[in-house]
């Protein structure tokens, strides 16, 4: 055997396996990165002071909706109920952030008032 063709093979053998392990790390880079990785279903809704509605796109394929507590950050699930309220608002705003007070605003039962017995 030739020298010159056994480094030329070996050669090409390291080239093509480091070509691989690039599209391996590219794989990985593109990976899903979403913000919200453990979602609740409902919230005191006293205590949400901002919110947050990032739309599928191409690093995370789900809606994410992220609520700012008084203490702390929690993401509500998109499919929950106060979740599709919530979305339903933002739409309603028409995606103005001025306006996201309306949005977390309760909404009170209205109805007959309870007698009090003297």
């Amino acid at each position: 055997m030739d020298f010159r063709f056994v480094t030329a093979s070996v050669s090409l053998l390291l080239l093509s396996f480091c070509s691989n392990t690039d599209k391996a790390n590219a794989a990985i880079s593109n990976r899903e990165k979403c913000q919200c990785v453990e979602e609740t279903n409902s919230v005191r809704w006293r205590k949400v002071t901002n919110f947050t509605i990032i739309q599928k796109d191409s690093f995370c394929n789900k809606v994410q909706i992220i609520l700012q507590l008084s203490n702390k950050q929690s993401c509500l699930n998109p499919d929950s109920k106060p979740g599709k309220r919530l979305q339903k608002c933002w739409r309603g705003i028409k995606f103005n952030p001025q306006k996201k007070k309306i949005c977390l605003k309760l909404k009170r039962k209205t109805g007959p008032k309870k007698r009090i017995k003297h």
